[in-house]
């Protein structure tokens, strides 16, 4: 099921969030690559695939990507960001693909959207054994006072939301599922 917020609001302004969206270093598909061991044999799943902002990183690693994403616009938007891409209409709770047909998911700026037990069931789902989660957020850097007081206004009206920041996301992850949680930060000149 997807959020009636996001859906709503993807819809009516897909073409804004693509130019305004920050952008990704360029070193993270040489650290995804080598974290989640993508190559050309690899399968990557990007949930929650958004306008494609971040796929393109995937594609660079060699691997087959397949892109799912619930909403009509920005899937259109995808399409044109990132050309030759499996894309695929579906959510997180519903995943389009048979078991066991990914190495890799990849949920770049999503996660929060559907971080409850139902995905995680549907993600374990198509992973192939010893599949790997990664899970990507842009976090705004509070150490520059204007920032921060900009992340005051921002902050979600929903708590349940900050349980899926890196920090402390892998509380929702089931024992046994998925382990060996990795975190590294990039830094973007501004």
């Amino acid at each position: 099921m997807v959020h009636i917020k996001a859906k709503s609001g993807y819809a009516k302004a897909s073409d804004t969030y693509a130019s305004g969206r920050p952008d990704y270093p360029v070193e993270i598909a040489g650290w995804l690559a080598e974290t989640l061991g993508l190559s050309a044999a690899s399968t990557v799943l990007d949930l929650g695939a958004g306008t494609g902002k971040f796929t393109r990183f995937l594609v660079d690693t060699g691997a087959q990507v397949i892109a799912v994403e619930p909403v009509d616009e920005m899937r259109a938007q995808l399409r044109r960001y990132v050309p030759g891409v499996t894309t695929l209409a579906g959510a997180a709770d519903d995943i389009p693909l048979a078991d066991g047909s990914v190495d890799v998911v990849v949920c770049s700026q999503s996660f929060h959207w559907f971080a409850t037990q139902s995905a995680l069931g549907e993600i374990h789902r198509v992973l192939r054994t010893r599949g790997k989660l990664g899970l990507v957020w842009n976090i705004r850097d509070e150490k520059t006072p204007w920032v921060k007081s900009l992340s005051k206004i921002m902050r979600p009206s929903r708590p349940e939301l900050c349980a899926c920041i890196p920090e402390n996301g892998a509380r929702l992850l089931r024992p046994g599922c998925l382990h060996r949680f990795k975190n590294k930060r990039f830094r973007i000149p501004m």
